[in-house]
């Protein structure tokens, strides 16, 4: 989900209509969220290690 986040971000960059790339960059915000959300409820040790990361 994080990756496909990540195509869409570069996907709104390619938006030929600012509205579009909006909704698109809109949408790859809620899919890393969702996808975030999802890791840190089935490990909790998981949001940590990511944490070391970023």
């Amino acid at each position: 989900m994080v990756s496909l986040a990540g195509e869409l971000r570069r996907a709104a960059k390619q938006a030929p209509a600012p509205e579009l790339a909006e909704k698109i960059q809109r949408s790859a915000t809620e899919l890393e969220k969702t996808a975030l959300a999802r890791i840190g409820q089935a490990g909790p040790g998981i949001g940590t290690l990511l944490d070391t990361f970023a």
